[in-house]
């Protein structure tokens, strides 16, 4: 039997709101009546005092089946007989009678707030009204039957892979709609996904959808963590409740970054992830995996520069602990270091102080797993790596200078293998075999240059080290299917 598509009923509301059936009277009546025994309209009322003076604020009316009534909590004031001779005056901008209305008076934020409840049938309610309510109110339900069938699904798993697999297929069908959504509504930015007009057409039903897609996310991002793909975009409401805690520490950090007596390049490449946070807009795609990184290297800066005073050294040495990878900060340091190189006498010298700025990088402890660019490889490895090219060109340089070595050409062509993979696969496939521990090699240029020696393809008689070089840190998704193929036929090859 075929396994029902878990977020039908959402495609089903989509249907509905872009394309509406005429819509009766009595339409989605019984349904909204299912949904509470209750029907009245509430009208807010803000009293503000200011300079002695008194003024108030009345608020679009909402029903009590409506999203936003689920934020109204009534805290009962008795303070309220000062703005009592403002109720006739307010009754009458509303067109209501006194007795047609009950009153509730509420403390709001240190202010008195009126509540005017007046009861209504739902008939009296606009078709536009009642469509809004029955779509907010049946994905409300549904959000609570997707729930439990996912948990229910969820606790009958064996492995944690399966678990991990269905999290991740939850989260690329919720994405995908999402995204569908956003392109409908159009948003000005992303407070305005929360805000709904009193017209209830179709964009603010589409609202109510979205909200609810990302409820789902949220319950997901909550319940399972652990099995999240952190490479999902995260949701707007998750960026904005964490945004309380957030906001203070980031302005701190900015400001003391600003106030610092640092190069004008080194600030803009340490600005750079405190910018990610700051001016998330709703056309940039910001993923859980983004966010975390510079989640924590706002707090993490932030503990920084209440201990210390703020100096050059110190951000380099924060930015290489919380594994800063980007190409500019890489590019930074060793121009730097090239500066330091040229100040030296002679290339003994600099090898000399080559390998002990080598020895100081590899003992240094690098605190934070995930790296700031998740395509390239780790800050520590980018820099020993480019330190260690540097020592063998100088080393190679000075025997050549001295005569120390004779070069003897070989007259004997010597004998490349033909391999039935391309440069790019071939790197590839040389990488998995270095991550998995078959070849223990350290250096990779080693490895490149191997490769480059003793290979040949269909199309290239001699390869490029440098062709190799690129190509094995930047794997291409067909490459990476084509190694795949190659491996489950080794592995078939090899069954008992």
């Amino acid at each position: 039997m075929k396994k029902k598509y878990i977020l039908e009923a959402y495609d089903q509301i989509f249907k509905e709101i872009k394309n509406p059936k005429i819509v009766f009277d009595n339409d989605f009546v019984p349904f909204l009546q299912g949904c509470s025994n209750d029907s009245y309209l509430i009208y807010r009322v803000d009293f503000i005092k200011q300079q002695g003076k008194v003024n108030y604020e009345i608020k679009d009316k909402i029903h009590n089946l409506h999203p936003k009534f689920q934020e109204i909590y009534f805290k009962a004031s008795s303070s309220f007989a000062e703005f009592e001779n403002f109720i006739p005056k307010i009754l009458n901008e509303l067109d209501l009678k006194a007795d047609d209305v009950e009153l509730q008076w509420s403390l709001e934020e240190n202010n008195e707030t009126l509540y005017l409840i007046k009861e209504i049938t739902l008939t009296e309610l606009s078709n536009e009204m009642r469509f809004f309510l029955y779509c907010f109110n049946t994905l409300k339900n549904e959000n609570n039957k997707i729930k439990k069938l996912d948990k229910q699904a969820i606790f009958n798993f064996k492995s944690q892979d399966r678990v991990e697999q269905y999290i991740h297929k939850k989260q690329y069908a919720l994405e995908n709609l999402a995204n569908r959504l956003l392109k409908d509504i159009n948003p000005v930015n992303t407070a305005d996904l929360y805000i709904f007009s009193n017209f209830y057409d179709k964009i603010d039903c589409l609202k109510v959808a979205y909200i609810y897609l990302e409820k789902l996310l949220r319950f997901i991002e909550k319940e399972y963590k652990n099995y999240l793909n952190v490479n999902i975009q995260i949701p707007y409401r998750s960026i904005l409740i964490k945004e309380y805690e957030l906001t203070p520490k980031l302005n701190a950090v900015k400001s003391r970054l600003l106030s610092c007596n640092i190069d004008e390049e080194l600030l803009k490449l340490s600005y750079e992830p405190l910018l990610k946070i700051a001016t998330i807009n709703i056309q940039e795609k910001l993923t859980y995996y983004q966010f975390n990184y510079c989640s924590d290297y706002i707090f993490a800066l932030f503990h920084q520069i209440e201990k210390e005073v703020v100096s050059k050294e110190i951000i380099i040495e924060f930015l290489f602990d919380l594994n800063y990878n980007s190409l500019q900060f890489f590019k930074y340091l060793t121009f730097d270091i090239v500066s330091k190189l040229d100040l030296l006498d002679n290339n003994i010298h600099k090898i000399d102080f080559l390998y002990r700025l080598l020895k100081d990088y590899n003992q240094k402890q690098v605190r934070c797993f995930i790296k700031y660019k998740q395509n390239l490889p780790p800050l520590k490895q980018q820099i020993c790596n480019w330190i260690e090219e540097e020592i063998e060109y100088l080393s190679k340089k000075i025997k050549l200078e001295a005569n120390q070595i004779s070069i003897t050409s070989n007259t004997e062509a010597k004998i490349k293998l033909l391999s039935g993979l391309s440069v790019a696969q071939l790197s590839y496939f040389f990488g998995l075999l270095m991550d998995i521990g078959i070849i223990k090699h350290k250096n990779h240029m080693d490895v490149f240059r191997f490769i480059a020696d003793n290979f040949k393809t269909s199309n290239s008689e001699n390869l490029s080290v440098d062709s190799i070089k690129s190509k094995f840190y930047n794997i291409e998704t067909t490459t990476k299917s084509i190694i795949r193929e190659k491996i489950i036929q080794l592995l078939s090859i090899a069954k008992f």
